[in-house]
């Protein structure tokens, strides 16, 4: 059996995508995707047999009946304190005093915002109706604006333009804000971030999800086995990438700002745990966040959405 394979290039899929970490009796064509939007948009057509993809995205689709299953493979985690910025000047020293303020996004519905939003309201106090919220990237799907939320479409401009010119006051970006803004457009709001990004844990509880593995349902029916099959695959190629934490890309650890140590001591010796057991709550948070925006019809149930390979031995 031969099956395509998307995966976006990191420590916990590198091991896969050189062959060192062989799924059971399948042969693997595996190949790296340049973007984890692109991947989305590709597995909304089904392009792939496996591939990652955002969980806002497969949470759409599957509101919509797509024929898609996921895996409880979580290998896109970070904590998104670090992708909040603000202009400098203008006095806010944390999240909730954007009310009010116009807020730029790369994309309304893109996984990074979706938990922005959720955050801002549930952890930070802001409405994230009391705000207008400008994007400049074309949405992965066609989705009314829920009632209530102010949204301005700018496809034409960037985010950094857009600061340089005073138009919007704040960014929420899916990665840091630091490298990727110049510090006279965007500044956090937090006057530690690291310990921001710790602090939204210890309250919480939750490592936010971003992207993940899916698979053709077709398949999955067909190869109940695979499931299983894959997931011993990743977990092989995650136990490589621990083995030498000291290899790990800054951009793949969870803590923007802080190493591989700081990361397992604060989530423990497997910071980035697989299967529905361990990742239900997040998981459980996110879905009833994603119906609240106005992102799925229904509170969708975690047990619906993925197999269970943690059972399936």
């Amino acid at each position: 059996m031969k099956l395509s394979v998307s995966l976006v290039p990191g420590a916990l899929t590198a091991p896969l995508l050189a062959g060192n970490c062989p799924v059971e009796g399948v042969e693997v064509d595996a190949r790296a995707a340049k973007t984890v939007d692109g991947n989305s948009r590709q597995m909304l057509d089904l392009t792939f047999d496996v591939a990652e993809m955002s969980l806002a995205t497969f949470v759409w689709a599957r509101d919509r009946g797509a024929a898609l299953i996921g895996l409880p493979i979580f290998t896109g985690r970070r904590f998104l304190e670090p992708g909040i910025g603000v202009r400098p000047g203008l006095g806010i020293a944390e999240p909730r005093q954007l009310a009010g303020r116009r807020i730029g996004l790369p994309q309304l519905w893109m996984t990074s915002s979706v938990w922005h939003r959720a955050a801002l309201r549930h952890v930070y106090g802001l409405d994230d109706r009391a705000v207008t919220w400008v994007t400049v990237q074309p949405e992965r799907f066609d989705i009314a604006t829920p009632a209530g939320t102010l949204v301005e479409r700018r496809n034409d401009a960037a985010l950094p333009d857009l600061l340089r010119g005073k138009e919007i006051d704040a960014v929420l970006f899916p990665r840091a804000v630091e490298g990727h803004f110049e510090p006279e457009l965007a500044v956090s709001p937090f006057a530690e971030p690291v310990a921001a990004q710790r602090r939204f844990f210890e309250r919480t509880g939750m490592f936010p999800i971003m992207h993940f593995v899916v698979m053709r349902e077709e398949l999955h029916r067909s190869r109940p086995d695979l499931a299983r099959r894959l997931a011993g695959a990743f977990a092989r190629a995650k136990a490589a990438a621990l083995a030498d934490p000291g290899a790990i890309e800054p951009r793949d650890l969870p803590f923007h700002g802080a190493g591989a140590a700081a990361a397992i001591a604060m989530l423990g010796a497997d910071p980035w745990p697989y299967g529905l057991a361990a990742n239900r709550p997040v998981l459980e948070w996110f879905l009833a966040r994603a119906h609240e925006q106005g992102l799925t019809g229904s509170r969708l149930a975690v047990d619906t959405l993925f197999a269970d390979v943690e059972n399936d031995r």
